[in-house]
């Protein structure tokens, strides 16, 4: 890549995902604490599209076969790359990549860490309340819906197929008791050791401390916590990391990617159609890449 070239992404996503939450908070967090650029940097422009899920749109024919086969959100595509990425934390890492400083090399075993901890925890498990058995209303029908239909092609029906098997398979287990119970425990022992290192550092503005300032790991935890709380499941998350979250759903940044509303739908946020304009472009959210003697991992 030349040095002075532009860097074009898209990142689909949906407001009410919490791995969208956590990669568009991680952009904002590296758009304003992000190292000054030179005029020789190259300019790395993300524009985010909304999917609105409740329309199906991720299931949508040109989504499912040119974007993400799981028909999942968030996913990026970048100009130049051989393939879209399409897991929330190898986006993140990739950005990272291009801005070091939310990932310090000192912390990043740490960071890396209690990442896979966070990750190996079930989202759709923290999310809902406790059952006690899986229950199969929480399968939406749309993916059946679209294979009753005759007018599509052999490459579309395939990948719905796909995506069917991975629904009916994943999503009722994940509502069943002893798996909301797993993740319960697994959020209470992370956050514990969050806790711990937040009280290491001096519980002073980011998890590691504000000489070391925002980083990946704190990118993620925001989200995290106020998903669990959204949840509520607050009981969950000790008190210092309670405060901690509320001090930074405080901050410009999280106010872009949120707007005042909660990581869950809510029926009185409206529909999503009418929270964004769907049938604009949306402007990019322009980050600029720190110069450095290298870049690499542009070629995913």
């Amino acid at each position: 890549m030349e040095e002075t070239s532009n860097v074009n992404c898209t990142l689909y996503c949906y407001p009410f995902s919490l791995y969208s939450i956590m990669v568009r908070y991680l952009i904002h967090l590296a758009k304003t604490y992000s190292e000054p650029h030179d005029a020789t940097s190259p300019e790395l422009r993300i524009r985010e599209q909304i999917l609105d899920l409740d329309h199906d749109e991720n299931i949508a024919e040109w989504y499912l076969l040119n974007v993400n086969r799981k028909g999942q959100v968030p996913a990026m595509t970048i100009e130049g790359a051989a393939s879209p990425i399409t897991d929330s934390l190898d986006i993140s890492f990739w950005l990272c990549n291009l801005f070091p400083q939310l990932l310090p090399s000192q912390h990043e075993a740490t960071i890396r860490r209690l990442l896979h901890d966070l990750h190996a925890i079930e989202g759709i498990s923290i999310t809902i309340r406790r059952r006690e058995g899986p229950e199969e209303d929480l399968i939406d029908p749309c993916v059946d819906n679209v294979l009753a239909r005759d007018d599509i092609g052999p490459e579309y029906r395939q990948a719905l197929e796909a995506k069917k098997v991975f629904d009916d398979s994943h999503v009722p287990k994940a509502s069943h008791h002893a798996n909301v119970d797993r993740a319960e425990q697994q959020t209470a022992t992370l956050l514990a050791e969050v806790a711990r290192l937040y009280e290491q550092h001096g519980q002073n503005t980011w998890l590691l401390g504000a000489d070391v300032g925002p980083t990946l790991l704190d990118a993620q935890i925001v989200p995290f916590i106020s998903r669990i709380e959204d949840a509520g499941r607050a009981r969950l998350v000790p008190e210092v990391l309670l405060q901690y979250a509320a001090a930074r759903r405080a901050s410009p940044e999280w106010n872009i990617v949120m707007g005042g509303k909660g990581t869950v739908g809510r029926k009185e946020y409206g529909p999503v159609r009418d929270m964004y304009d769907m049938s604009a472009e949306v402007p990019p959210t322009m980050l600029y890449i720190a110069r450095r003697e290298t870049v690499t991992g542009l070629g995913v």
